[in-house]
């Protein structure tokens, strides 16, 4: 009989390697398995799951490129074709074009995709001397932006990321933009947001649902503070007679794991000036949706393992729409007399949806138009538009962390009736 260990890997789903009666790797579809012998021991396998079941090691950042030895993922978080030397004196090649994607699972080993397979092939990091990774490789907008970027922002090669800007630094600066990750010991990273310090504006916030965060066991503390972390914050005086509300893009109804937990959702910069015909309207039931596409399966036509989320507004001063270009922010409108926030005219959401046991994914975007005034919210699907489309809109690229293949297919199109949204 067939065993398996259950893992996280480095995108955050739970993930299982599969191992045959013998100890060896489970065959894969006809035509899909590897090419070499098979050099997985048992006896160390054991004693290898037995040791992280105690201690999860760290995943140790490769210094070199090209060849990475002892064996490791690439460094720079790209899909490129690879050499596999394994200590049975086999190799074992995988060209960019076979490769579907693959997974790596922090000091563990990795799972090789294929094109077409449905199965994959598995391999032990303890098993392998070295991978040459050839020059080749998908695109991926964070790490094409800076060489930096895997020190400086360890957390950016989660799945739920946006691409940076090119504005983003790791100091305090009142001209550039942060990353400001918020987290908590029990149920780790709550979410994570981009600040652009000079606008006093959020650029996006992120963040995952999925079992494990998603429990109901504290109630909303309306704890609502600037935020220390940032160079220039926005402060509750900036909202104080504005006639706008304090309005979330990672909901506090989404944090109810702890205390600590809802409380991280009310800093200032998880917010942006919302008319409550908006905030509490047609944005309120789009969060409303977003939970119950990562809870309730009949939401979906699969069940959600993890929910990666994106939500923003837009908080540059034009933006392209249908090709043609208008008005990002209210040009005439700002927020309180304080610092004066702008006041976004789009708020956004981009939502990347992932099934373990079909290894697939589907993904949706949602824009709103933030308006003063009551929106329908009839028929959800009039404000679904692609990925594809929200990228062209906005300029920034969502999920570029999925190997190329994958990214290319799932956000060109929206399946409505995935998501069980009818036109």
């Amino acid at each position: 009989m067939a065993g398996s260990a259950g893992y996280v890997a480095n995108d955050g789903k739970s993930v299982t390697f599969t191992l045959g009666s013998d100890g060896n790797e489970a065959d894969a579809d006809e035509g899909c398995s590897r090419r070499g012998h098979s050099v997985f021991d048992d006896d160390f396998f054991r004693t290898l799951l037995l040791f992280v079941m105690m201690t999860m090691g760290l995943w140790a950042q490769a210094q070199g490129y090209v060849t990475v030895e002892p064996a490791e993922a690439a460094p720079d978080g790209k899909t490129h074709a690879m050499r596999l030397y394994l200590r049975n004196q086999t190799t074992v090649d995988y060209s960019l074009e076979d490769l579907d994607h693959v997974t790596y699972l922090p000091g563990i080993g990795l799972k090789v995709w294929l094109k077409g397979c449905t199965a994959s092939t598995d391999y032990l990091y303890s098993q392998m001397t070295r991978i040459e990774y050839a020059e080749d490789a998908n695109s991926n907008a964070n790490w094409e932006r800076t060489a930096d970027l895997w020190t400086d922002y360890p957390e950016a090669w989660r799945l739920e990321y946006p691409q940076l800007s090119s504005n983003v630094t790791t100091t305090k600066d009142d001209s550039k933009s942060q990353v400001i990750v918020k987290r908590t010991d029990d149920y780790g990273i709550s979410y994570s947001l981009e600040w652009d310090n000079a606008k006093i504006a959020n650029r996006w916030t992120c963040y995952e649902l999925h079992a494990g965060n998603t429990l109901s066991t504290a109630s909303r503390k309306d704890d609502f503070k600037a935020d220390p972390e940032v160079a220039v914050s926005s402060l509750l005086g900036d909202y104080t007679g504005s006639g706008f509300s304090r309005g979330h893009l990672c909901p506090s109804a989404d944090r109810l794991c702890s205390e600590e937990q809802n409380k991280q959702t009310f800093f200032l910069t998880n917010m942006q000036p919302q008319y409550q015909s908006h905030n509490g309207g047609l944005w309120g039931r789009l969060e409303a949706e977003v939970r119950n596409y990562a809870t309730d399966d009949s939401y979906t036509q699969s069940h959600c393992d993890t929910l990666y989320v994106v939500k923003a507004a837009t908080i540059t001063d034009k933006v392209t729409i249908d090709d043609e270009e208008v008005d990002g922010i209210y040009p005439d409108i700002r927020c309180g007399t304080v610092n004066r926030l702008l006041v976004p005219k789009y708020f956004y959401m981009a939502l990347l949806h992932y099934n373990k046991a079909t290894d697939t994914y589907q993904t949706i975007a949602f824009w709103t138009e933030h308006k003063d005034e009551v929106q329908s919210v009839a028929r959800l699907a009039d404000y679904a538009i692609s990925i594809d489309e929200l990228e062209r809109r906005t300029g920034i690229d969502f999920f570029c962390n999925l190997p190329d293949v994958i990214e290319n297919a799932v956000e060109a199109t929206v399946d409505l009736d995935f998501w069980h949204l009818e036109r």
